[in-house]
């Protein structure tokens, strides 16, 4: 089913200007789990948040989706040792459709799996604990944006495929 999902958002989406001048960084499955420790352990205070290179400084900023609001904060550190302010509170907005506010079902990051200069899909699924390693090992699926497209929408498509979801879990 999040297979399905996923699939489906990327199908929807349509060019938009907000990733279009990301550095050409290539990033890996792997690069991405190595990543997920340093963004996700206590750098940031809400649940599952969504990382892109909003400012185009080759680094992840984090958005959090909250109440039709989108925050933006600000990735002040490096790629690989990520430190985030409040940028915006308000810099974006997305509509409510429902009484139900949707939430991200997973942390998520945005970046260029295969050099061809199109945002791609890595979505967080899970995470475990390495006793020998003494640290979280995480599970990454990706998603190619197979179509040439951009990928700022495609966060809106979560939502309402959340909001989807939701509904016919109330009604069954």
């Amino acid at each position: 089913m999040r297979k399905l999902i996923m699939l489906l958002a990327l199908v929807f989406i349509y060019q938009t200007n907000l990733f279009s001048d990301i550095p050409k960084l290539k990033f890996s499955k792997q690069d991405i789990r190595d990543l997920s420790g340093s963004y996700l352990e206590g750098k940031v205070d809400f649940e599952n948040p969504v990382f892109a290179d909003v400012d185009k400084d080759g680094d992840f900023d984090a958005l959090k989706f909250d109440d039709g609001n989108v925050e933006y904060y600000k990735n002040v550190g490096s790629l690989n040792y990520p430190t985030f302010v409040l940028e915006n509170r308000n810099y974006d907005k997305y509509d409510r459709i429902f009484f139900i506010d949707p939430k991200m079902p997973y942390p998520m990051f945005f970046a260029d799996m295969d050099g061809d200069e199109d945002m791609d899909m890595f979505v967080i699924k899970d995470r475990t604990y390495d006793k020998s390693q003494q640290k979280y090992e995480y599970k990454v699926s990706s998603a190619e944006n197979s179509m040439g497209l951009d990928t700022g929408t495609l966060i809106t498509i979560i939502l309402v495929l959340v909001i989807v979801l939701l509904v016919l879990a109330i009604i069954r």
